[in-house]
């Protein structure tokens, strides 16, 4: 499910809101106005045991035997 950020064009607050099946209307939470969709960034979680196969190092070669 995609969780997207919106700023509030009205009173400014910026929050996270889960999207369910294309959902379009989206109001600011605090004051119902006027939102926009930000660009946000995102994370991967790597396992643990995953992660000692990464680079330490952007000099190191990654692992290609995996």
């Amino acid at each position: 499910m995609p969780i997207f950020e919106y700023n509030c064009e009205n009173c400014k607050y910026t929050f996270d809101k889960l999207v369910m099946h294309q959902e379009t209307n989206v109001d600011c939470p605090l004051c119902q106005g006027k939102v926009k969709k930000l660009m946000s960034t995102f994370s991967v979680g790597v396992p643990d045991s995953a992660s000692s196969k990464l680079p330490a190092s952007p000099g190191r070669p990654m692992c290609t035997t995996c």
